[in-house]
Order: structure tokens, then C-alpha cells, then sequence
């Protein structure tokens, strides 16, 4: 039996691995830690064979090695970059966690995210955590796979492209993403301001009482009530963020 007429279909397999694998590297699917590596290699490796065989099942194997590793990094350079697109939707909410964590005084109060095994505030994994679930629970992980099932057909396994409108889809998912972050944790430091102010104002009128007794309770306290109240009324507006994510995500790679 000539196995030489393989060759084809493995490498096929292999770009389309390859492209699945970058993307799981980065988007926050199981994590990035080594226990979950099994796990996102295996799903790489099903996705990957799923998409194979739905597309292009040949692609002529180049006759040098050297070739053939220009020919993995395109597809790794196509993975990556749909993957830290679709992981926007969740950074967003660690720095929208950030800034409330600084205002209302938690910002020291860190532990280990257990997502990338980095340290980052309670409130960041707290926020992380809503994100998942109303991410699952709205099957947008479903939309995150349509648009890397697109990447095939916008760039096909194996041909050259043109990383321009990628690298400008970036660049707006970036700006974008620190703008819903400023914009969903606006309620929260409003009211934290509003706290400012009339904490000033009673230190004024009664310049006797001692406000660092209760001030620093006071803004812990404040501050975990608006966001408890944000965290639900919030949540359609993090929707409707994410879903223009995954759209700017899918307009990366027009068909």
C-alpha cells in the first residue's frame, strides 16, 4: 500500500490543528494551566478534524520541511488572533474589576485567578466568573466557534492572506473592550464620587467627627451594595457587549 498518498490529507489535518490549537491557547475555553492542557489538546485535535473534514480535506504537502513550518505559523498567526479577540470578552470585565477594586479600597486584596494562575482582585475574579456564565448560558461560546469555523473560509487552510484587516479588527476589539470596561464600572465610581463628596461635605460641617473611624467601612460597604445591584442590572448591557465583540471578532475575517 503507497502511504505517500496521505500525505495530503495529514498535512490538512495538521494545518487545521494548528490553526484550532492557537485559538484554544488563548481564548479562556479550560485555561491556561498545565492541568488543562490534555483537555485542550484533545479538543484541538476534535475540532480540528471536524473542520478538516468539512473543508478542505487535501492541501498539496510542500516539499521541504522548512515549508511546511511557514505554512503552521500562518495558521498559528490566524488562531491567536481570533483568540485574543474572543478573550476580550472576558478581560474586560478583569479591568472593569480593577478600577472598582482601586476606588473602593480592595485593590490589595488579591488572589490567585485560577483562570492563568496570576494574582488579581476579587472583585476582577468575581466579575470573570458573571462573564463565563452569561456566556455559557446565552450559548455565545456556540457564536465564538461559528466565527472560527469562518476563518476557514475567509482563509483558507494553507493559502497565503492578508493580515491587514486583522490587525485592524484588533485594534478596534482592544479600544473597544477598555471602553465597555470604563462604561460598566461608570455606576460603581459614580457613586463611590457621590460617597466623596458628601464625606467632604459632613467634614466641613462638623469638623470634630473623625471619619477615618468609618469612612473606609463605609466605602467597602457602598461600594459592594452598587455593585451587587449592577451585577443584575448590568448584566444586558454586558450582553449586548459581548455580542458586538463577537461581531467585530467575525468582521476580522470577511468572507
Amino acid at each position: 500500500m503507497d502511504l505517500s498518498l496521505l500525505h495530503d490529507h495529514t498535512t490538512a489535518l495538521f494545518l487545521h490543528v494548528t490553526r484550532v490549537g492557537a485559538f484554544l491557547a488563548v481564548a479562556q475555553v479550560f485555561g491556561r494551566q498545565e492541568d488543562s492542557l490534555i483537555l485542550r489538546l484533545a479538543l484541538a485535535v476534535s475540532l480540528g478534524a471536524v473542520f478538516w473534514w468539512v473543508g478542505d480535506q487535501r492541501i498539496a504537502t510542500p516539499p521541504h520541511l522548512l515549508a511546511l513550518g511557514v505554512m503552521a505559523l500562518r495558521e498559528g498567526v490566524v488562531g491567536l488572533a481570533l483568540g485574543f479577540a474572543v478573550s476580550t470578552l472576558t478581560s474586560l470585565l478583569v479591568a472593569a474589576g480593577e478600577v472598582i477594586s482601586h476606588e473602593m479600597g480592595f485593590s490589595m486584596a488579591r488572589t490567585m485567578n485560577p483562570e492563568n494562575g496570576g494574582d488579581t482582585t476579587v472583585v476582577s475574579q468575581l466579575l470573570q466568573v458573571l462573564g463565563f456564565l452569561l456566556i455559557l448560558h446565552f450559548d455565545l461560546h456556540h457564536e465564538a466557534l461559528r466565527v472560527l469555523e469562518q476563518t476557514f473560509r475567509a482563509c483558507p487552510v494553507g493559502q497565503p492572506f492578508d493580515f491587514a484587516p486583522i490587525w485592524a479588527g484588533l485594534s478596534t476589539l482592544v479600544a473597544n473592550s477598555v471602553q465597555i470596561a470604563l462604561q460598566y464600572s461608570l455606576p460603581v465610581l459614580g457613586v463611590m464620587f457621590l460617597l466623596s463628596v458628601g464625606m467632604v461635605l459632613l467634614g466641613r460641617a462638623v469638623p470634630a467627627i473623625n471619619l477615618m473611624e468609618f469612612g473606609f467601612a463605609l466605602r467597602v460597604l457602598l461600594a459592594l451594595l452598587a455593585a451587587s445591584v449592577f451585577l443584575v442590572e448590568g448584566a444586558p448591557f454586558l450582553i449586548q457587549s459581548f455580542r458586538a465583540l463577537l461581531d467585530g471578532a467575525a468582521a476580522m475575517f470577511p468572507v
